[in-house]
């Protein structure tokens, strides 16, 4: 099943999510470019190693100084991607459920569910597998954290869904999202093999830790809503 949008509308403008999708779209254009003309794979050199991030001196990483600092790449993974059929469902995602969210808790907030949930996926991947030496790139896991908050934020909205071949109609979006974070639960403990490796193209551990931390921050922003509206009262 695919999200095409929430219901009901956003009442303002989504700018700051449009300007993450394209972001994401040029960096793609960038990537694409540079390994076509030049044979440069921004992945090896931007997606965050597990291995190389607990142990930057071993993979040759300086802590001061170049485009190597060890905390660069988990800002610059998240707006790269494998391929474009990663990049569009990433966007899909993106664009169904982040303007929602943007105008639900403002954009400042929604940066921090963004990065900081990105950075907390990248983190839940490499607790899971330290030793792995495989790059890991894409914004799943910045999305993940977008669809964690939603869930909390924004519990009474819908989904319109696409369900293949010709079937649309909406469902309720923490239904949706449920859905969703059972399929990643079974795919990630499904494929899990070891420390060092992932036994998956797809990093399962990083969406699950996203969408921990942005259900655990939509959940404080309510707990503070409801502390300030007592206080109102």
């Amino acid at each position: 099943m695919f999200p095409l949008k929430t219901l009901p509308n956003a009442r303002r403008t989504p700018y700051l999510t449009r300007f993450l999708v394209l972001l994401c779209v040029l960096a793609f254009g960038v990537q694409w470019i540079l390994w076509t003309a030049r044979g440069v794979d921004l992945a090896q050199i931007y997606g965050v190693v597990p291995r190389c991030s607990l142990l930057p001196s071993a993979c040759g990483i300086s802590l001061r100084g170049g485009a190597q600092d060890w905390w660069l790449p988990f800002l610059v993974s998240l707006f790269l991607h494998g391929g474009l059929l990663h990049l569009a469902f990433n966007m899909l995602f993106l664009s169904a459920f982040g303007g929602g969210l943007e105008d639900k808790i403002g954009r400042l907030r929604f940066l921090l569910v963004y990065f900081g949930g990105g950075i907390a996926a990248s983190a839940a991947h490499i607790l899971f597998h330290p030793l792995s030496m495989a790059p890991t790139i894409g914004a799943s896991g910045a999305i993940a954290a977008v669809l964690g908050a939603y869930l909390v934020a924004l519990p009474k909205a819908w989904v319109l869904t696409y369900f293949p071949p010709i079937f649309f109609f909406p469902v309720p979006a923490p239904l949706f999202l449920l859905i969703w974070s059972a399929g990643q639960i079974t795919s990630a403990f499904g494929n899990w093999v070891s420390p060092t490796a992932q036994g998956s193209d797809i990093a399962w551990m990083a969406h699950l830790g996203g969408f921990a931390a942005g259900a655990f921050y939509g959940w404080r922003l309510r707990g503070r809503s409801k502390t300030r509206r007592a206080e109102k009262v």
